[in-house]
This record gives C-alpha cells, structure tokens and sequence, in this order.
C-alpha cells in the first residue's frame, strides 16, 4: 500500500497488526508505528484516571465560597436549586463550579514555572512512556524552530509540539538515572514570565528555567534531581541554525 493509505489505517489502528508486519522493513513506518502506538498508550492511561471520592463535596464548597461576596448580608429566599431534589442541586452546583473554574482559568494569568508544572501534571502520563526517540527524529522537531541538539544526557523517550503559554514549543521528556525529566523549549520572541522566577518546586517536581537569546529551556523533574546539572548539559549541547 502507499504512504497515505498506510498512515490512514495507521491512525484509524495504530496496533493493527498488518500494518506493523509491513513497517518492520522500513524504518520511517516503523518510526510512525511506534509513535502512534505510544500515543494510543497514553490516552489509554489518561482515560484509567480514578475520579476522587470527594471531588464532588470539593466543587460544592468551592462554589460556596466563590458566590460568598456577591451575597447580600441578609438572605431570606432559599436559592433556586434548592427547592429540587438532591441531584439537581448537586448537578448544577457541579455545572456553576466548572464554570467559575474555567471563569478564573482564563483570567488568572500562570507564571512559567506554575505552566510548566500544570502542563507535566496534565500529560503525566507520557513520563511512563519508554519506547526510544531517536535525536534525528527530535532535531527535525526541533528544527522547525531554528534549533538543533547535539546530544541529549539521557534517552529520549517522548518528542511533541506544545503550547506554552501561547507560543509553539517543543515538549521533550527523557530518562536519568534520577527518573524522567521533562523539557520545553520555548522560542523568546513573546515569553512573559511575570515574577522572574527562575526555580520553582511543588510537592512532587523541581524545576529550573533558563533564559536564553533564541528560546527559554524549561526542566522540570523529581524532587532531589541535580536539576542544574542536567540543566547545563541541555543548554551546552544547544545550537541555533
């Protein structure tokens, strides 16, 4: 079959077995096989997320205190859906809660080092992914943006494009010996990091930014990873075309 009918049914069943027979004479199919199959793996995993049990008491409170000051001082009408059953109360309370999520999403502006975070949290499950990412295959990526890795301090097992906050950039992910650190290389032409932060850590990752001429180099990794020294080594093997 041609190019196009292979990545057709490649896309509609990246585990149809024909067509990973037929890749394994051709590298560049077989490249495309592996990375659609890592795709379907992690969404798969992002489907397998359990839903906490106090999510919903969670939302309900949030929604008390967001309608708290908008609330007159004294208050004799009961809300509206209140006089229906329980479900309905719960359903639309759990409605305005997105809603006011979504609301303040917008509006409240993230520094980089909370994105960068919020983003890894998001695709977390491609920290787990392990198959290999040649560095041919992610200077291509790369390339796109002006830029070019001679080398990479450990294997790369995860090479996509992103938004950061805006701007089109590379989100990569490779293995230490400290566990799977992620990176985003962001081009500099529009970044806007709003308090200058260049360390940043929550309970679970560290990370460090880097601000560099051509693009920022954003690691993020476990707690107690030598972040500056992987850090260094990225920044060092950069090159801008």
């Amino acid at each position: 079959m041609d190019d196009l009918e292979f990545r057709r049914r490649l896309f509609a069943d990246p585990n149809n077995e024909q067509l990973t027979q037929e890749a394994k004479g051709d590298p560049e199919k077989q490249r495309l096989v592996d990375e659609a199959q890592d795709f379907d793996t992690m969404l798969g995993d992002a489907f397998k997320v359990p839903v906490p049990s106090d999510l919903q008491a969670k939302l309900l409170a949030q929604v008390e205190e967001e309608l708290k000051p908008a609330m007159p001082s004294k208050v004799v009408n009961i809300a509206w859906y209140r006089r229906f059953s329980v479900p309905i109360a719960s359903a639309a309370s759990v409605m305005l809660a997105v809603l006011v999520y979504f609301s303040s999403a917008v509006h409240a502006p993230l520094h980089a080092g909370e994105h960068a975070l919020e983003h890894v949290y998001y695709e977390e499950s491609a920290l787990r992914l392990n198959k290999e990412v040649t560095l041919q295959v992610v200077n291509e990526k790369l390339a796109m943006l002006g830029g070019k890795l001679e080398a990479m301090p450990g294997k790369v097992t995860y090479a996509t494009f992103c938004n950061f906050k805006g701007q089109r950039s590379l989100h990569l992910i490779f293995q230490s010996e400290h566990g799977p650190m992620t990176v985003f290389i962001v081009p500099s032409d529009s970044n806007d990091y709003r308090d200058g932060k260049s360390h940043f850590t929550d309970e679970r990752f560290a990370g460090s930014i880097n601000k560099g001429k051509h693009a920022d180099t954003i690691l993020v990794a476990n707690l107690g990873t030598p972040i500056e020294k992987y850090q260094g080594e990225v920044n060092n093997s950069l090159r801008w075309l």
